[in-house]
């Protein structure tokens, strides 16, 4: 009888290089590792708020829904081909779409509501009925990896209503409509919608009525909430801290920039590399943060083609972009719709995200001793919501007045 310890051996060196071999091409970019793939999402959802930034004015709050926005991007993405393709995962993520479509779908799988907060991400794919034949195999795609319904409809009035009402629906009532009209060149329309309630793990009972420094140097008196937290997080010179929601799977996370630079100066050199090792980071023992933030609500919505035509969408927007893999009828991307809702109160926070794409035809080691901080988030800040496992930005906003 053969001895069984030399196959054992052969197993066990091919399982090492193979490691190794894995190893390596992780280090060589070949195969993005998990934290890179999760910086790289990062990165581009701080573009997006920056560009946001660029368009608006200072007496303007922004929330965008990172979650919301590349999902319906990616919905897109697995429709592209050729150099249209190659665009799209170059500005959304840098990584294949393959990678992006299994980072999305883990993340709302890890976020799934509980008994302790309310967290949904849903879909829907809308097409012109006699108008257009999205391939099966996109269709069957996007209903397994996302959970998508497809719907044919004629793209009346009518069917406008029964988007809106998915949305309303699908939103809690937060976000009403985002579809105005349709033209007779609108051929399908892509649209995600994200809600979520959170309640604070340790809620606020105290608040002040306290002087907020406006954006354009103006102040007003705002409701202060007051609390010590033991979670200090510094990022580019910025100071902040994070406040876990209850469940522990997301978390509130609020940068206020060093004093004298704009919000607006501090994305441009921010980065998602930055922000994920800032948040991994932090410090949470042996640290006292005594926080100060505004109670605060607000809408905000913005059409996103001019954003993401100068990040590198180019061609998807015009009458050269492949969406092959969508359809064999010629398409392009006619308008990405983003609206965004956040209320923030002493319970806790909710805050819901509809995109809506048109397309048409044609680690810190603690100190030894207690460490104390401040932050007073008494003028323009940036907030996010985010997944507490790695660090992503569910939704990313800026607070200029209350």
């Amino acid at each position: 009888m053969k001895s069984k310890i030399p196959a054992l051996f052969t197993i066990m060196n091919r399982l090492v290089l193979t490691g190794v071999l894995l190893l390596l091409l992780t280090l060589a970019g070949a195969l993005p590792a998990a934290a890179s793939v999760t910086e790289s999402m990062t990165d581009t959802s701080i573009r997006l708020l920056y560009e946001a930034a660029r368009t608006s004015g200072t007496r303007e709050n922004i929330l965008i829904s990172p979650d919301s926005i590349l999902t319906a991007m990616n919905m897109v993405e697995n429709g592209a081909a050729g150099s249209t393709l190659s665009e799209m995962e170059k500005v959304l993520g840098q990584v294949p779409v393959t990678t992006s479509t299994r980072f999305l779908s883990r993340l709302h799988k890890r976020l799934g509501s509980t008994d302790r907060f309310v967290y949904k991400n849903v879909n829907s794919v809308w097409y012109k009925k006699g108008s257009i034949r999205l391939k099966k195999a996109y269709r069957n795609r996007l209903k397994k990896t996302f959970g998508a319904e497809v719907c044919a409809a004629p793209f009346t009035p009518d069917t406008v209503r029964e988007m809106n009402d998915w949305v309303n629906r699908n939103t809690n009532g937060k976000i009403p409509d985002i579809i105005d009209r349709l033209s007779e060149e609108t051929r399908v329309i892509l649209i995600n919608a994200v809600y979520f309630k959170g309640a604070w793990m340790d809620p606020y009972v105290i608040s002040n009525t306290r002087k907020f420094t406006m954006a354009d140097g103006g102040t007003q008196k705002v409701e202060m909430f007051e609390k010590t937290e033991d979670e200090y997080v510094e990022i580019c010179g910025a100071k902040g801290y994070v406040k876990p929601y209850s469940g522990g799977r997301t978390a509130f996370m609020a940068l206020l920039p060093p004093k004298g630079m704009s919000v607006k100066k501090y994305l441009k050199q921010l980065t998602g590399r930055d922000f994920i090792q800032g948040y991994k980071n932090r410090i949470r023992q042996n640290v006292k943060v005594y926080t100060r933030v505004p109670a605060f609500s607000y809408d905000y919505d913005i059409t996103l083609n001019e954003a993401l035509q100068r990040m590198g969408i180019k061609k998807a927007f015009t009458s050269q972009a492949d969406l092959s893999g969508m359809s064999k009828d010629p398409l392009r991307i006619d308008q990405v719709l983003h609206k965004t809702h956040i209320e923030l109160t002493k319970e806790g926070t909710e805050a819901a995200a509809a995109t809506a794409i048109v397309v048409e035809c044609s680690a810190a080691y603690p100190p030894r001793d207690i460490l104390k901080k401040k932050v007073y988030l008494n003028r323009p800040f940036v907030y996010a919501i985010i997944d507490t496992e790695s660090g992503m930005p569910v939704f990313l906003g800026i607070v200029n007045r209350i």
